[in-house]
């Protein structure tokens, strides 16, 4: 069953790196059969992606699908590909992040975040640069919203 996450979450990560997953999206990781995910830079700005398991080995066998030599391919393998982290949820529904995805994302412990969905994964903003981020899209809706009706959503 593909795994649905929905809504944002304000969290804080412990003294120890250690986020507590919204319970809605364990409850989702549960019903999937798998809890665990991997964790990843993100392309698009300064976060963490969590994929559950099964759907980021979907976005590896489309990567594999493409030539190796492209230089755009080799940068994402080196970017997201190598950097990523297996994690499993502890009993507390806690994963660690880290420290390299933590720099990358801003994040120090006992830091303030936003958990973010975005369908079949979910972000981890530092809380202010999520906010910086919604309200930029925010402002921009005009635009983007056109592009919106060109794919028919």
């Amino acid at each position: 069953m593909p795994v649905r996450f929905r809504g944002e979450f304000a969290q804080r990560l412990d003294e120890k790196a250690r986020l507590a997953i919204p319970v809605a999206y364990r409850s989702a990781l549960e019903l999937s059969g798998d809890k665990r995910l991997i964790l990843v830079r993100s392309t698009s700005g300064p976060c963490i992606q969590a994929w559950p398991v099964r759907d980021w080995e979907t976005y590896e066998d489309r990567i594999l699908a493409l030539p190796p030599s492209d230089d755009t391919v080799m940068k994402l393998l080196r970017f997201q590909v190598s950097g990523n982290a297996l994690v499993e949820p502890d009993g507390h529904g806690r994963v660690v992040l880290p420290p390299t995805l933590r720099l990358y994302a801003g994040l120090q412990a006992a830091a303030d975040v936003m958990v973010v969905a975005t369908i079949n994964r979910f972000e981890i903003w530092l809380r202010q640069a999520w906010q910086t981020q919604s309200d930029a899209i925010a402002d921009d809706l005009p635009n983007w919203s056109r592009d919106l009706a060109r794919l028919q959503l």
